[in-house]
């Protein structure tokens, strides 16, 4: 269960979130909202990127108190990944192992559904946005984190990529019990996700 505290984000002294109380169970949720409402500051939050006021608390750990404890058990991916160009995929794969302290081979299949072994040694400067976006989803799964936060996973992937997704999210929460929290501009599909919910930000707060 995911529980958010107090939670209050400002910049430049305008307060973009205020939550005083939230709890999210595991599932697959889906966060809309209009443009600048919050969302993408929102998720940071959860990802555990930015700093804010109030507490996150995730599996036991609290951001605030136990912000490696509770990293651990997180997965992310930006809307518009960037990395250094001259590190290679199989670079930033290895990077997201050690952060994780895992050797397993979970994103083998995924690797190969979205094609990304043609392209994995080498440099990410040689790669399209559509490419890097798909690494970014690939590394958010790596150690098979409790809960993946993705950004607009949608966007930049083409069709085919797209479905690949769709499909790996559902069985990825089967086989792993994993809960996704994503934002989209675009409406969810409910037969290829099979969300559990949809969330929206709406004027600082969350609404189911």
């Amino acid at each position: 269960m995911l529980q958010m505290i107090n939670v209050r984000k400002l910049y430049h002294k305008q307060v973009i979130l205020d939550i005083p109380s939230f709890q999210l169970e595991s599932g697959i949720f889906w966060l809309k909202g209009a443009n600048g409402s919050g969302k993408t500051t929102l998720l940071k939050i959860i990802a555990g990127l930015i700093p804010f006021e109030g507490d996150v608390i995730f599996h036991d750990a609290s951001l605030q108190h136990q912000p490696l404890s509770y990293r651990q058990h997180i997965g992310w991916a930006e809307a518009e990944p960037v990395y250094p160009p001259f590190m290679t995929g199989n670079d930033l794969v290895s990077l997201y192992r050690n952060i994780r302290n895992t050797t397993g081979n979970e994103i083998a299949p995924l690797l190969e559904a979205l094609q990304l072994n043609n392209y994995i040694d080498q440099p990410v400067a040689t790669y399209s946005a559509g490419t890097t976006k798909k690494l970014s989803l690939v590394l958010s799964f790596i150690g098979n984190p409790a809960l993946i936060v993705l950004d607009e996973p949608m966007i930049t992937l083409d069709a085919e990529a797209f479905s690949v997704l769709c499909r790996f999210i559902p069985e990825k929460r089967r086989q792993s019990g994993t809960s996704f929290l994503m934002s989209s501009h675009q409406a969810p599909n409910a037969a290829l996700l099979q969300y559990t919910s949809i969330l929206t930000v709406q004027a600082g707060n969350i609404v189911l």
